[in-house]
């Protein structure tokens, strides 16, 4: 599935791509490479962006059982990315399945200090899929899922944005939408309300992740568009 990535990447360098991958519900086995149609597709992801003004982020998928899962076998998965070689290593860590209670902050501190140990400058990503309770969660991530759901249940409401949960540091992803997506939608997201990242798509939640929205184009022309308004 690169071709599209691959094939907006210089006429829209202006947007910023955060490509998750996710072999096995993770990296795979304790300390495996990931197999050789990854390896390729990630390094070729890798170069373009670098070519198109570093446009581009690789992030490895961990889930986290919404704070229940064994912290061992997240930082497993942690270091299962990190060792994988230079050329399709990712830069960072899309956490998924995340607690949004402060009991479990202490949890994503220590996950978020072992990419950054792991990974050297990196991108910590968390996805709640809804507000966390505390907004010190913003403080260990570059980005988190503040709302993940159906495209007619969102508003902007759903947000909660202040000075220590700034829209920029915010994400937005919503499955199930209209086609095309309205440029309308994607103004207020990204513009009017400013945050960091926003996917939506027409497919379903079952497989909203496993393929490009059928107006990918025009919804990444209406991003800029919003971005330079």
């Amino acid at each position: 599935m690169v071709p599209p990535h691959i094939r907006v990447r210089n006429p829209k360098s202006i947007v910023q791509f955060y490509v998750i991958v996710n072999p096995a519900s993770g990296p795979g086995a304790t300390n495996s490479q990931p197999d050789v149609n990854y390896q390729a597709c990630i390094a070729l992801l890798r170069t373009t962006g670098a070519a198109s003004g570093n446009n581009v982020k690789i992030l490895g998928y961990v889930a986290t059982g919404f704070g229940n899962r064994a912290s061992s076998a997240v930082t497993t998965d942690i270091d299962t990315y990190s060792n994988w070689a230079s050329a399709y290593r990712p830069e960072g860590i899309f956490f998924d399945e995340v607690a949004t209670s402060a009991r479990f902050l202490t949890n994503y501190q220590t996950f978020a200090t072992r990419v950054h140990t792991d990974f050297g400058s990196s991108f910590v990503v968390l996805n709640p899929g809804a507000a966390p309770a505390t907004t010190a969660y913003y403080t260990i991530a570059d980005l988190i899922v503040s709302f993940e759901g159906f495209y007619d249940d969102f508003t902007t409401s759903n947000l909660s944005i202040s000075a220590s949960a700034p829209a920029h540091k915010q994400a937005v992803i919503l499955h199930d939408g209209p086609t095309p997506i309205p440029y309308t939608t994607v103004d207020t997201i990204a513009e009017i309300v400013g945050v960091g990242a926003s996917f939506i798509t027409d497919f379903p939640n079952a497989g909203a992740y496993e393929n490009f929205p059928s107006d990918w184009f025009s919804f990444l022309g209406d991003l800029i568009a919003a971005q330079t308004a």
